[in-house]
């Protein structure tokens, strides 16, 4: 019996050694470590890969570190006798295994590199997992091989003794940390809260998954890899400001720092560079508030093995603050009535309060809005609303930056509303809220003809443009001509100079230009030539009645009107600068007579800039497309609708004037209606112009510079709100009908529907930046000048867009109108008299007579009358009137009574001894 036992025992002792001799290398017993590690394996299950290590006898902690390329996980374990995890491979790399063991009489660190087959399967790693404890695992096929690595420094030499012993208290604190809440699901705020120091828990890399922080409580965390963050959040616990510092941050690492509120929008931020503390001071909060706090490495800046050190300490607000005298204003109804502008200092009692303040004004404005002095740890916004509480602007600039709303209003009342942001905290505080109020100026710009010029010559200045009394009293007014006439610097230049060398002309300076606009003459001995020559003045002396102030908010613009938009297009630009300069306003207003339009349309689609300093535009007749007036200007001469002024002199005038050829008819206006025909049915196309010479301008040079321009003014957009108020029931030249036989131009005209000047189809016109037209019955000239254009010029500088009394929104189409065509049939002028109402008047090419209710144009030697109360005129022969061999005067009558084939062509009739016979 007691040898059967003793060969028992023996059979045993040699079965132990056969199997020791023959064990899988998987199966790794560390001798050397043997009082530390009993043994250590890992295998392949499940397309993880396992791994269990046995001490010998537990150590106080022990840290698993598995490193693969640039993934690394650690679990840290306390008295853990024996350690059981599983992982995901990312590549078929071998693994690196590092397990330190520290107790209280040795600190040791244990390597291995365990490589992998590869068959098993890969993917992005994911944690480190812990696993159940597997009493089989030695015996297991999928055994790997875990090679024993050599000691490294950092194993073999030991922090200095202050770091090690502040390393090992921290780790204390971590081992009792996660011993008590490690792993499973994050405690809860009441759990945690009573640890001395709080650590991160993975996962906490989004605001849903932060960690607990908690006001003048350490916490700490590990930036674990490349691209981790940690997110944490803590609720305020003042009304007050919060102080953030990232402190311990591990060596040779860059990690930021940044605050988010509940709304997850950053509130701020501390990216200093290298292991620099990062400290955020004086985020507002408000009581019982989330926020959260995120840390991150810079670029690839990491560390599993170190903790970083996160603190937030909350100051609340120091002393009562007592509510200002403006209150109540907390609500719209009862907001404080602050006037027109003021400035007042006032407070927020509350991170609840809110103040309203109500100010009212006459006129379109800038109005500047500003609030400052807010205190440190105070964030006050500031909004404007209209007078129902619409928002129309606010300022919400972060922390106790001051805040500003500039806005461009009409008139009326606005409210400003005060309050604290959602991100504000609370403090003793007051703040200063300044409104000011700068009326939006108005600048008048007239059309062609409509600025009065000077001339200096040797030193002396006198009247250019309009010395009437010359004009009258001299033949073929050789003043005009020899002051105002031009020409081309050189040969196809568009640059032009006075014909006349030594003399320099200017828009009229007194009263900073306006006494150029409001009058074309001051002439009082020639009867009535004063008042019919008004331009302006009711429409500024009516602006004055509201409000407005000549050289401060209503500014006069005359330039000199022969050359070029593109030219004048600077002065109008340093107009503008001026006005906004003097006001403290933003913007200003344009009101344009006439080409003036083109004038503001060249300014402002050339300097695109400026289109931001406009608030409104308003046109008056402006030719958008051009003018015929222009054409019967360059070739036969035109009196610039100025009555007793020389038609000759117009034609001097305007043969090298570049302003000219920019009012001609464009090519848009010529593609919808020809003013050049053959006849009533073929016309000449726009290019007969530029290649007939019987069509030809007198300068091709300035005519093609004005193509240019149009196909800019005609085609493109300014974006700035316009109005057009457009004139009606004048009979205006739509064009001439050429006969090549005879060399003659005859005028033809519409049936009342433009201005007199400007067709219908060119004021009309418009692109999508015209808002709102408007149309009148009145004459070109006078626009400026009916009361019902001036109110509606005013209301709509106030921003009110409905029409006036004795204002259309939609265009007549059908008007009375009555004129006569006359001509000799010989070429020669017609020497003719006519009648009306016991008056009589001879038609002669020198001297001219006017009367109130005529209007007679002159194309060379073909007379037009056009007869405004459509009041029949009779006809007879001149005295002047050669008897001997008399010329047929062939009259021809154009009226809306007529059938629709003579409002066409008209009928004709001959003038002989014995009055008119019509022509069947």
């Amino acid at each position: 019996m007691r040898k059967s036992f003793k060969r028992l025992l023996q059979l045993i002792a040699i079965l132990v050694l056969i199997v020791g001799s023959v064990a899988p290398a998987g199966w790794a017993k560390q001798r050397e470590d043997e009082s530390i590690i009993k043994e250590a394996v890992a295998w392949i299950e499940d397309g993880e890969v396992r791994l269990q290590i046995a001490f010998a006898k537990a150590p106080e902690e022990s840290e698993l570190t598995i490193v693969q390329e640039d993934w690394e996980q650690s679990r840290t374990y306390r008295k853990a006798s024996r350690l059981s995890v599983a992982l995901v491979p990312e590549s078929h790399q071998s693994l690196e295994v590092a397990l330190r063991s520290t107790s209280s009489r040795t600190d040791q660190v244990s390597r291995w590199e365990v490589q992998l087959p590869n068959t098993i399967e890969t993917k992005d790693a994911g944690k480190l997992r812990k696993a159940d404890w597997d009493k089989k695992a030695a015996q297991k096929d999928s055994l790997l091989e875990m090679r024993k690595l050599e000691e490294r420094e950092e194993d073999r030499n030991p922090e200095p003794k202050e770091e090690a012993a502040k390393f090992t208290q921290l780790e204390r604190w971590e081992k009792e940390f996660y011993q008590k809440f490690a792993p499973g699901e994050k405690p809860k705020e009441a759990d945690i809260r009573s640890s001395r120091v709080v650590f991160e828990m993975e996962p906490n890399d989004t605001v849903k998954k932060a960690d607990w922080l908690f006001d003048k409580q350490d916490a700490f965390g590990k930036i674990g890899k490349s691209g981790d963050v940690d997110f944490w959040k803590i609720r305020a616990t003042e009304n007050g400001v919060m102080n953030v510092s990232l402190r311990d941050i591990p060596n040779k690492q860059d990690y930021h720092l940044y605050v988010f509120d509940v709304n997850e929008r950053e509130l701020a931020r501390s990216e200093l560079s290298g292991e620099a503390e990062e400290i955020i001071e004086g985020v507002g909060t408000e009581r019982r508030e989330w926020y959260y706090v995120m840390v991150k490495g810079a670029g690839n800046s990491h560390d599993p093995h170190h903790s970083y050190r996160l603190r937030i300490d909350f100051q609340s607000v120091q002393g009562n603050v007592k509510s200002d005298e403006y209150e109540p204003n907390n609500t719209l109804a009862n907001a404080y009535d602050m006037g027109v502008e003021q400035t007042l200092k006032a407070n927020l009692h509350s991170l609840q309060d809110v103040d309203f303040y109500r100010f009212s004004f006459k006129r379109t404005s800038t109005l500047f809005v500003r609030l400052a002095e807010i205190p440190t740890g105070m964030d006050i916004d500031v909004q404007l609303l209209d007078e129902k509480g619409k928002l129309l602007g606010k300022s919400e600039k972060p922390r106790n930056a001051d805040e500003e709303i500039v806005f461009n209003a009409n008139p009326g009342t606005y409210v400003i509303k005060v309050m604290a942001s959602r991100t504000s905290g609370f403090t003793a505080n007051s703040y200063k809220l300044d409104v000011k109020i700068h009326t939006i100026p108005v600048i008048f710009i007239p059309g062609i003809g409509g600025s009065r010029l000077e001339v200096e010559e040797n030193g002396s200045i006198s009247e250019a443009w309009l010395s009437l009394g010359r004009a009258m009293t001299e033949y073929n007014d050789p003043h005009h001509r020899r002051v105002l006439s031009l020409m081309p610097v050189r040969e196809g230049s568009v640059e032009v100079k006075p014909r006349v060398n030594g003399i320099r002309i200017f828009p009229e300076r007194a009263d900073e230009g306006f006494r150029a606009i409001q009058y074309l003459t001051y002439n009082t001995k020639i009867p009535t030539a004063h008042e019919t020559s008004e331009q302006y003045d009711s429409m500024i002396k009516e602006l004055r009645k509201k409000g407005y102030l000549q050289f401060r908010t209503i500014y006069a613009m005359p330039y000199d009107w022969r050359y070029s938009n593109a030219e004048n297009a600077k002065h109008l630009k340093e107009k503008i600068d001026l006005a906004l300069q003097r006001t403290g306003a933003r913007q200003v207003h344009l009101v344009a007579h006439s080409m003036g339009g083109l004038l503001v349309r060249e300014t402002l689609l050339s300097n695109i800039s400026y289109q931001s300093k406009v608030n409104r535009i308003i046109y008056m007749g402006t030719p958008f497309l051009g003018s015929p007036r222009a054409y019967q200007a360059i070739k036969h001469g035109y009196d610039f609708g100025i009555p007793l002024f020389d038609a000759g002199t117009g034609k001097t005038i305007s043969e090298y004037a570049p302003a000219v050829y920019e009012l001609l008819p464009s090519k848009k206006y010529v593609h919808a209606s020809s003013f050049l025909k053959k006849n009533q049915k073929a016309n000449y196309s726009y290019n007969d112009l530029l290649r007939d010479e019987d069509l030809q301008v007198t300068y091709l040079p300035l005519l093609n510079q004005a193509i240019k321009l149009h196909d800019k003014w005609d085609n493109k957009v300014i974006n700035v709100p316009q109005y057009s108020i457009i004139g009606q029931g004048q009979a205006t030249l739509l064009g001439y009908f050429f006969d090549k036989a005879t060399k003659e131009f005859v005028p033809f005209y519409d049936n009342n529907s433009g201005d007199g000047t400007v067709p219908y189809e060119s004021a009309n016109h418009s692109l999508k930046d015209i808002k709102k037209k408007y149309y009148v019955t009145g004459e070109h000239a006078k626009l400026p000048l009916i009361p019902q254009v001036i109110e509606q010029v005013i209301d709509l500088l106030q921003g009110k867009d409905e029409k006036q009394s004795g204002i259309r929104t939609s265009a007549v189409k059908n008007f009375d109108y009555l004129y006569y065509i006359i001509k000799s049939e010989d070429g020669t002028f017609p020497s003719v008299t006519i009648q009306k109402d016991g008056r009589e008047m001879t038609l002669e090419p020198k001297l001219k007579e006017w009367w109130e209710d005529l209007s007679i144009e002159y194309h060379d030697k073909i007379i037009v009358v056009h007869v405004k109360d459509q009041q029949p005129l009779a006809f007879k022969w001149s005295s002047q009137q050669n008897q001997e061999n008399p010329s047929r005067i062939i009259v021809r009558q154009f009226s809306s009574e007529d059938s629709k084939r003579y409002r066409e062509e008209g009928r004709e009739f001959i003038l002989g001894p014995d009055g008119l016979v019509e022509v069947e």
